[in-house]
């Protein structure tokens, strides 16, 4: 946070400590801070800007392949796996109950 405040503001951080800039000013600043920043980054985000996401477009669509790096292949895929591991667990669960019956 405080590196950005300088980086993209040019202000420190201890100014709101000397009084020289207000907490709402600094929950403004801070609220706004582009999606690259170093404190977007930590909250989550993944850093792209809207120049990032319209340039992997434009490679998905002269190649035909989404950009590798374009998060929102990986988001995509990560929910993929996520949904592929529930359904193996559901299918582990009623075999194991059939098997349980069967047994019974």
């Amino acid at each position: 946070m405080e590196a950005d405040l300088a980086r993209y503001y040019r202000i420190e951080l201890a100014d709101f400590w000397r009084g020289r800039l207000s907490l709402r000013r600094l929950a403004v600043l801070l609220r706004y801070l582009p999606s690259e920043s170093a404190a977007a980054t930590a909250l989550g985000g993944d850093g792209w800007t809207l120049s990032h996401y319209l340039m992997a477009d434009m490679v998905h669509a002269t190649t035909g392949q989404p950009h590798p790096a374009d998060p929102r292949v990986r988001r995509a895929e990560e929910e993929k796996k996520a949904r592929l591991e529930q359904a193996r667990e559901r299918a582990e669960r009623r075999r194991s109950m059939l098997m349980d019956q069967d047994g019974s």
